[in-house]
């Protein structure tokens, strides 16, 4: 726990069950304040996320910390001050998503600092998230994946490796351009991709990305890289550069709606949940930490159309509709 004597001086009071390692680390951190949480927090995200997850943390955090007070003690913050922030975000004219977000960040770095030893409760936690109005679904229309496939017989052996892989594995387009000529197994149809600055993981495809990959492996240009995807200059290929392909790509197939990376990786994780995968074992291949409400908040997203065919698909009374029509035809 800190004890604070005023708003520009808290010291570091260990409780006496408080083992002695607990109360170094903490001072190691030097978190006196909020400001020093707060830089402690974000440098203890390098290597762990991406550089631009990290500015995003950072951005929300430097919010958060003009509004209290970068000199406040830790102690001072409590769930009335994140309250009032919640509000100022609100009176400011911020978007619902936006206010959401920065809560987030909030509840990440009190659960943090908790980890760290220096508060024993996440008070943020006793502050409700903003609600989200519904959103539609994210994922690439089932018109626009049909004409994307149809068209794609007629793209590069690059372009339609890169596009089954992205449909078939629901992977990031982080993860995508990560992919070297060592972490691609084709025997066993699987790859290994790192995502978001953190370690390796493996994915998975069926034989129809397997033979495009092997395909393109096979006449890919040397190159002084180990990168497996490469531009048109031999450069390893970037995410804007899969963007731009796709919107290419998109656009000569005549697709309506969204197309990028994410919005593949939307269309696997619902075609996954309605050919009978599980959230489970789908947040697993998508990379989500174990448990994480992630994947059901953001991929599990349907349209009243869609709630309806689940519906008449999975009723207790779905599969009594033949003794309904054959009660009617001898009532006939």
């Amino acid at each position: 726990m800190l004890h604070c004597s005023g708003l520009d001086d808290c010291n570091i009071l260990a409780g006496a069950d408080a083992s002695s390692g607990r109360k170094r680390e903490v001072r190691e951190h030097n978190m006196n304040n909020l400001r020093e949480a707060v830089e402690g927090f974000l440098d203890g995200l390098a290597g762990d996320v991406s550089p631009s997850t990290r500015t995003w943390y950072a951005a929300g955090l430097l919010s958060f910390t003009e509004f209290v007070g970068g000199n406040t003690c830790l102690e001072e913050v409590s769930a009335a001050v994140i309250r009032r922030y919640r509000a100022h975000l609100l009176d400011r004219g911020l978007s619902p998503h936006s206010v959401h977000g920065r809560q987030r960040a909030v509840r990440r770095l009190f659960a943090w600092l908790i980890e760290e030893g220096a508060l024993s409760c996440n008070v943020a936690l006793d502050v409700p998230l903003v609600r989200l109005p519904p959103q539609p679904p994210k994922a690439l229309a089932d018109d626009d994946m049909t004409r994307l496939l149809t068209r794609l017989p007629l793209e590069s052996v690059r372009d339609r490796a890169i596009i089954l892989f992205l449909i078939d594995t629901g992977c990031r387009v982080g993860g995508l351009c990560s992919l070297t000529l060592d972490s691609l197994d084709l025997p066993h149809n699987c790859a290994t991709v790192v995502e978001k600055g953190q370690r390796g993981r493996r994915v998975y495809y069926t034989d129809l990305t397997a033979d495009a990959l092997a395909l393109y492996r096979a006449g890919r240009p040397d190159a002084d890289t180990g990168a497996l995807f490469l531009s048109q200059s031999g450069e390893p290929l970037t995410t804007n550069g899969v963007h731009l392909m796709l919107k290419r790509v998109g656009k000569r197939a005549g697709t309506r709606g969204r197309i990028n990376a994410h919005s593949f990786r939307h269309a696997f994780a619902r075609a996954f949940l309605r050919n009978g995968g599980n959230l489970a074992a789908l947040g697993r291949i998508l990379g989500h930490s174990p448990g994480s409400p992630i994947t059901a908040r953001y991929y599990a997203v349907w349209d009243d159309r869609e709630l309806q065919e689940f519906h008449n698909r999975y009723s207790p009374l779905a599969d009594r509709t033949d003794d309904r029509q054959s009660s009617d035809h001898r009532r006939g």
